[in-house]
């Protein structure tokens, strides 16, 4: 199936309301619309994960990443520029005061973990659904993250609504993103 077809029906699976599976800058995911309550709670009942554990948010551009979280320093920019210019290993950096998401997404703390994509998959995609989407490990809370489609848990594939059929055989370079949040003009890294 093409590219472009594969976007038409993940956005479709999106718009309403349901749980994609699908490759990422990382490995594979569990996404929905990061604003369609119902979904998130699908991916956290799925995954068998606690409500106490936050996920992280894909965004495709510093426009909808300032929309999202408001002010973004200039120390910030250029981390995430470097970052996607060099394609070193994706980042998401934790930000704080967000008042623009579903709750269940902010930590206890109200900060909401963000990565600025550079995959071109998931760039068209949260271009095409226009609203960032929920991006976390196509796995069982606790156990390890599949590093290609076909390390996927059938319990996992069985529940999803669809599969991305794009990038299947491919094998991930990372098991994840690197975390970091700016405190003070400084980077302080919390998953390397």
């Amino acid at each position: 199936m093409s590219f472009y077809k594969e976007i038409e029906k993940s956005v479709y699976t999106l718009k309403n309301g349901n749980v994609l599976l699908y490759p990422t800058d990382t490995i594979w995911g569990l996404g929905c619309d990061a604003f369609n309550m119902q979904a998130i709670k699908k991916i956290y009942k799925i995954k068998n994960r606690t409500f106490s554990k936050s996920m992280i948010v894909l965004v495709e551009s510093m426009d909808r990443l300032h929309q999202l979280v408001g002010l973004i320093t200039n120390f910030t920019r250029k981390i995430i520029i470097d970052n996607i210019t060099k394609k070193n290993k994706p980042i998401t950096i934790v930000y704080d005061n967000v008042n623009k998401i579903a709750y269940n997404l902010l930590s206890i703390n109200n900060t909401l973990a963000v990565r600025l994509t550079y995959d071109p998959f998931c760039i068209c995609l949260i271009k095409n659904l226009d609203r960032p989407i929920i991006s976390t490990s196509a796995n069982l809370s606790g156990f390890y993250s599949p590093k290609s489609f076909y390390e996927i848990n059938p319990f996992i594939l069985n529940k999803i609504d669809y599969s991305v059929n794009f990038r299947r055989k491919k094998i991930s370079n990372y098991n994840s993103s690197s975390i970091i949040k700016i405190v003070s003009g400084k980077v302080k890294i919390l998953r390397m």
